[in-house]
């Protein structure tokens, strides 16, 4: 059994960070996709903590899957320029991605994926959502920005 957790353990860690991920955002998707504005209430008052949390996971999560990219991404470019030259080499792309640990792509597909709701609800609720909607939104969009440079970028002629 602990041979197993020792096995395990990154895989643990970063599932317990990307559940907590999850269950903070759905917390405040929830809070704000549900309220219901009253009297001069522009927005849902959130818990100090949640939005703490969410800021801290938010960021948190955004910068380790750029940096992991980013840190794959140049080392596919190193690889490429020290090929010898005439060598047929795999699209860009598609060697990026393979060099992706699973815990990176599930990053990355978790990221996105509340992100794009986090992005729906804000577009939806407009002003009657928060700040903290807002500022995740629009990060999630600036990191699609970067993200989309590297998937549509022109690969290397062979």
């Amino acid at each position: 059994m602990a041979d197993f957790f020792r096995r395990q353990m990154f895989n643990i860690i970063a599932a317990v960070f990307l559940i907590l991920f999850v269950a903070v955002w759905l917390a405040v998707l929830l809070r704000v996709g549900t309220w219901v504005p009253t009297g001069t209430a522009t927005a849902p008052a959130l818990n100090g903590a949640l939005v703490t949390a969410a800021g801290v996971m938010a960021t948190s999560l955004g910068s380790l899957t750029a940096s992991a990219l980013g840190f794959t991404i140049a080392e596919v470019k190193r690889g490429q320029d020290e090929a010898p030259p005439g060598e047929p080499g795999v699209s860009f792309p598609a060697e990026v991605a393979a060099k992706l640990s699973g815990r990176i792509i599930a990053a990355i597909m978790v990221y996105m994926a509340v992100g794009l709701l986090v992005l729906i609800v804000w577009l939806v609720k407009g002003t009657a959502s928060t700040d903290l909607i807002g500022a995740f939104a629009l990060s999630l969009l600036g990191w699609l920005v970067g993200a989309a440079g590297v998937v549509f970028q022109t690969e290397k002629a062979a």
